[in-house]
């Protein structure tokens, strides 16, 4: 077996057959020995010390087939252990937002890291210490030389440890990128990989980081190396492949947002149980060029479907089938082989950051993360984390908190749009005269209203946020360029501080209104009254009124009505995302990020709430993300894609479409062939977004009834993939759904 071969073995064994109830038993039993250490410190002081005290005790280890180095050691707790970890995360001191203040769902200034390098960083930090005056802005670059400082020790013990295995090549990458910058291919890729390493094993529970353009930020050294002789592309093949490898080796079992600790590892034992790092590949410039190169398609050809990590985004450019076949034929065949692996239209995303008020170039920096949310890059801060943030814990005014809570993406109620559907149509069905205009403004007014308390909200965070910004210290702050330059948090210093606005349960509020036109308003076959009674009383004794609810026309069959309902909720809801931003956004570079989303939470809010004007019966789940409902997409793949396509194409960042296809209808070069060309047509005329899962209900239904045999099958879950027999049954239950 070639070395990369058993990187890949090894990361793929252990993606499937890790215990469930695996531990970084180092974190947890280092952390539990100085959780109480340093409490006289600041805070950026205290989490360094103790940062740097863990990186100094940690294990190191290598393996004889590692290109790229950086493990981190978990396994199964002993009775004894597992005492202490209990006892640890109960704990009054435990670290978690208290010292080590969660850092994840962001992007690193990649660029600036691979330019000066770990030494480089720590200089610029000790001479702006040398040159500032304020007392906070001196602790915070100083927490911040002490951790590059740990990083770099860090480092050189791994490079002593690849010596000792007689890894001389590493060793010596190692060993570069801890004394200097970064000065080629591989050891740039090992600098990223410890850097990201650190922060996703050891400090942010759910890291969700965004990893870079690597195909764009590593070009030049690829390019340098080539045309020296020092490196080949089947050996920089070898260095991605191994990068990949890596990232799986660090995660658990189970999935997390439907899961929890009886079938999951969870985020406590793991801090990177099942979070997804996402790479971006190929997209635009700022000037509109094509950012695609000989390291976008070594990056694509060295996607390994069996992985879970990175999840690459490929930023679709317009005609990519035509202008790039090689590339768009690699990236098809990968995709219908499950990969972790996801398409965003380049254009779509970039023309929505403008309408926002983003430059040319600042649009086309974008980034994704979390469960297929947009940032504005290493420029702008994602709001999330008050009320339970650190600024939002030194407030000590009663009535000052209070103003600091607001559902953080969802709708005006507990249950979002849907909800609002129906509390309009028992409102309405008491007016005279009632038509569809009417609950298109009761339900902009109820959204509109939401977003002016969710926006204030959010600039008064903003507000609490900047006043003492050098007073709190986080693993991003190490690496965002606006850190270093301002000596404050970033969660303060960004130039921009975004928040999500998501359309949640889309396909479900797209039907109820198409429902309630169709049949009430056009065809005039019930009144509301009618309507609202039989919602009310989950259709029983309605069961006639049920039927037509279910026969009238749904968002995903591409039938006039419904696509003419999915058009105008979509352009009103994002024209009045960024309408109502415009004030705060002019003011503070404040806004809300419109976009289509729901994550799992179609199935747990569908589980709690009562029945929707569509058909949908009391305790069923809702429409996900964008896609349409699952089942109604009657008219095939090409219906449901050509239904999405009213979306308009400068309106939403992010909306994750699951497309789900039975291989065997792909099959083969020209099944792939046709499968491509479907795709490309869908983004050419301005489709979205698209993730695949290939597998059929046999098939998904035999993994459920013999796990044992299907340990390596993988679906879509939202924004990441997982490994379908470890998921909870609920899940399960809908991703076969999906594929009805």
């Amino acid at each position: 077996m070639s070395n990369i071969s058993e990187n890949v073995f090894e990361a793929k064994y252990t993606l499937e057959n890790k215990p469930l109830l695996a531990t970084s038993v180092e974190r947890i039993l280092i952390l539990n020995e100085i959780k109480s250490l340093f409490k006289d410190l600041p805070q950026p002081l205290r989490f360094s010390r103790m940062l740097s005290i863990l990186l100094s005790k940690v294990s190191t280890p290598v393996e004889d087939f590692d290109l790229i180095a950086g493990r981190c050691v978990d396994r199964v707790l002993t009775d004894e252990e597992e005492k202490i970890f209990q006892q640890f995360i109960t704990s009054p001191d435990y670290t978690t937002g208290k010292v080590f203040i969660p850092s994840g769902h962001c992007t690193f200034s990649w660029e600036t890291v691979l330019e000066y390098g770990l030494t480089g960083l720590k200089e610029k930090a000790d001479r702006a210490i040398l040159s500032s005056e304020d007392e906070d802005k001196k602790v915070f670059l100083t927490a911040l030389s002490e951790i590059y400082k740990a990083i770099i020790d860090y480092t050189l013990r791994y490079s002593a440890a690849a010596k000792e295995k007689g890894l001389n090549a590493l060793a010596e990458n190692l060993n570069t990128v801890a004394n200097g910058k970064p000065n080629s291919f591989a050891s740039a890729l090992q600098l990223l990989w410890i850097i990201t390493l650190i922060d996703c094993a050891y400090i942010a529970e759910n890291p969700t980081l965004t990893v870079g353009r690597l195909d764009k930020i590593l070009y030049s050294f690829y390019v340098d190396d080539i045309k020296k002789g020092v490196l080949t592309e089947e050996k920089a093949k070898e260095y991605i492949t191994d990068y990949y490898a890596k990232h799986n080796l660090i995660m658990g079992r189970g999935e997390h947002q439907v899961g929890d600790s009886t079938n999951s590892t969870t985020f406590l034992r793991i801090c990177n149980f099942d979070a997804p790092q996402y790479l971006l590949l190929a997209g635009s410039d700022g000037k509109g060029n094509v950012c695609i190169n000989d390291l976008t398609r070594l990056f694509a050809e060295c996607i390994v479907p069996a992985f879970k990590n990175p999840v690459v985004v490929v930023r679709y450019v317009k005609d990519m089938d035509k202008n790039y076949p090689s590339l768009w034929k690699t990236l098809v065949g990968k995709a219908l082989k499950s990969s972790s692996l996801m398409f965003y239209n380049d254009g779509n995303v970039s023309s929505t950051l403008k309408r926002i008020g983003l430059t040319d170039e600042e649009s086309s920096e974008y980034a994704h993360f979390g469960c297929n949310w947009c940032s504005t890059g290493d420029n702008g801060a994602w709001m999330h984390g008050s009320p339970h943030s650190f600024h939002f814990n030194a407030i000590k005014d009663e009535e000052e908190r209070k103003q600091l809570y607001v559902p953080y993406m969802r709708g005006n109620l507990p249950f979002s749009w849907a909800q609002d559907v129906v509390e309009i149509l028992e409102k309405l069905c008491l007016k005279e005269n009632a038509d569809i205009e009417d609950f298109y403004n009761e339900f902009f007014r109820t959204m509109s209203d939401f977003m002016d308390r969710k926006l204030a909200y959010l600039s008064k965070e903003l507000e609490v946020r900047k006043r003492k910004p050098s007073r709190v210290l986080s693993f991003t702050d190490c690496f965002t360029k606006c850190s270093l330059e301002t000596a404050q948090c970033f969660s303060a210093s960004a130039k921009y501080h975004f928040e999500n606005q998501s359309f949640w349960m889309f396909g479900t509020v797209v039907d109820s209104f198409t429902a309630i036109d169709q049949l009430v308003f056009i065809e005039k076959k019930i009144t509301l009254k009618q309507l609202c009674d039989a919602v009310k009383a989950d259709f029983n004794g309605y069961e006639d009124i049920l039927g037509l609810c279910r026969n009238a026309e749904k968002y995903g069959m591409d039938t006039p009505l419904s696509n003419k309902h999915a058009k105008m909720l979509a352009e009103k809801a994002s024209e009045l995302t960024i309408e109502r931003s415009r004030p705060y956004f002019e003011r503070e570079k404040l806004f809300l990020m419109p976009n289509i989303q729901s994550d799992t939470y179609h199935l747990k809010w569908g589980e709690l709430f009562g029945a929707t004007p569509d058909g949908r019966r009391k305790g069923s789940a809702f429409s996900q993300n964008s896609r349409p409902t699952n089942g109604v997409c009657v008219n095939g793949l090409t219906g449901m894609l050509n239904s999405m396509l009213n979306i308009p194409s400068d309106a939403f960042v992010s909306g994750a479409l699951n497309l789900d296809v039975d291989g065997k209808e792909y099959s083969g070069e020209e099944g792939q062939r046709i499968f491509g060309a479907i795709l490309a047509t869908y983004f050419n005329r301005g489709g979205l977004h698209a993730q695949i899962s290939v597998t059929s209900i046999e098939e998904l239904l035999d993994a459920k009834a013999h796990p044992e045999r299907h340990r390596d099958l993988r679906v879509r879950v939202t924004g990441y993939s997982g490994i379908f027999v470890d998921m909870c049954e609920r899940l399960q239950n809908d991703i076969i759904e999906r594929f009805k």
